[in-house]
């Protein structure tokens, strides 16, 4: 098979949508003979690959950076790119973002060279970019801005887990949401597995903590039937796994700054749920 070089890029060289930041190009690239080198050049914007097959070394600078299948490369604005096939055949997509926000996009996702696991590349949303882009009208440009995000998104998001350790514990959360004896031990008791196993793995997939996701689950639950419903405080407590009431509310206005009652009526001001819904 012959090599597939499939790149889409944006009608305008200067977008005409007013956006934080800007897809600029996508592509769909199958390399099957060994010695390809892409042409190196200075590129002033940021560019993602996401691995399908094959792998391709990176280089910037003294550091080669690998792309294997289900990870995820960067080059950083102003880096020379510099891509070379290592094991064919070779297939990944990529993708490339400007725009005046460019750098606090960078910031604020934390993005670097290494190379990360992502999980399998979402080959339809960047055909879906790559027809977005070949959409000339405004519509096109702002969908493939939403396309782009997403894969930007799903590439720090990891491998999702399907019928894994992580997804019977949530559906047991959510099973036994009104049961106040619910904790992390009984969780990993009914799994079978030992409390830190469940803590190591619920951390690694999530991010936070097994309690610290049962209290936001039972509050996230409380806050849709607080504005929902008619049903009392106490019921509430009750549907969703709090002792009382009283306690209910207290650890309400730790984490929203607000009481049931001011988010029920609206009256609630600024409300930012806290970082760290673990401490009730």
């Amino acid at each position: 098979m012959n090599m597939i070089i499939n790149p889409a890029f944006r009608y305008l060289s200067k977008p005409s949508v007013p956006a934080l930041v800007h897809i600029r190009s996508c592509g769909h690239y199958w390399i099957p003979n060994s010695g390809w080198h892409d042409r190196k050049i200075r590129k002033h914007f940021l560019q993602l690959y996401w691995g399908i097959r094959g792998s391709a070394v990176l280089k910037h600078e003294n550091r080669e950076y690998l792309l294997t299948p289900e990870t995820v490369c960067f080059y950083l604005p102003g880096d020379l790119h510099d891509l070379s096939l290592k094991e064919s055949p070779l297939e990944y997509c990529w993708l490339t973002f400007d725009g005046e926000n460019l750098d606090h996009l960078i910031q604020t996702f934390q993005i670097t060279r290494e190379p990360r696991t992502a999980g399998p590349c979402p080959t339809e949303l960047f055909q879906s970019l790559e027809l977005n882009l070949h959409n000339y009208a405004q519509y096109g440009e702002y969908m493939a801005g939403a396309d782009g995000y997403k894969i930007l998104s799903l590439a720090f998001a990891g491998r999702k887990q399907e019928n894994s350790l992580t997804e019977r514990f949530r559906q047991m959360v959510a099973e036994r949401l009104s049961d106040n004896s619910l904790t992390p031990a009984a969780i990993a008791a009914a799994l079978g597995i030992h409390p830190t196993t469940l803590t190591r793995n619920i951390r690694s997939s999530m991010g936070i903590t097994p309690l610290e996701y049962i209290i936001a689950y039972r509050l996230q639950q409380a806050m849709s039937l607080i504005r929902t419903t008619s049903s009392s405080f106490k019921e509430i407590a009750q549907d969703t796994g709090f002792a009382n009431a009283n306690y209910f509310a207290k650890v309400f206005r730790r984490k929203f700054g607000c009481s049931p009652s001011e988010f029920r009526n609206g009256t609630e001001s600024g409300m930012e749920p806290a970082r760290d819904p673990g401490q009730a």
